[in-house]
């Protein structure tokens, strides 16, 4: 029983972190570190049209777009929600595991600032 128990969890622990990882790692050509420091790591983030970018997980973050960024946004959970932002915006999103689609014919472009903690 405990080997089952041990293999259960061990599946369970690599699923989750197979299933949400670093951007810059798993996504390299949608995800640019601009700088990288103790507390922060500034990143660009593009997406082409119709493009969907895989899971990954982000820390708490603040995010500009300099395009208009117009897609869904996929929850660790399954659900979908809209986004739909005008270029210049800026606004906070707490950590969270997510893809990001975009549903429009132009590339979304932004500059995200992570915490780190």
């Amino acid at each position: 029983m405990k080997t089952l128990t041990s293999i259960v969890c061990f599946t369970v622990i690599c699923w989750a972190t197979a299933g949400a990882q670093d951007g810059v790692k798993v996504a390299s050509e949608n995800y640019k570190v601009l700088l990288e420091k103790a507390h922060v790591r500034v990143v660009k983030f593009t997406l082409k049209p119709g493009q969907k970018s895989p899971m990954v997980s982000r820390p708490n973050r603040v995010i500009y777009t300099i395009t208009p960024a117009i897609g869904k946004l996929t929850g660790s959970d399954g659900k979908t929600i809209a986004m739909n932002r005008k270029a210049g915006e800026a606004w906070w999103r707490d950590a969270e595991s997510l893809a990001v689609e975009n549903t429009e014919n132009a590339e979304i472009h932004t500059v995200i600032v992570e915490l780190k903690q």
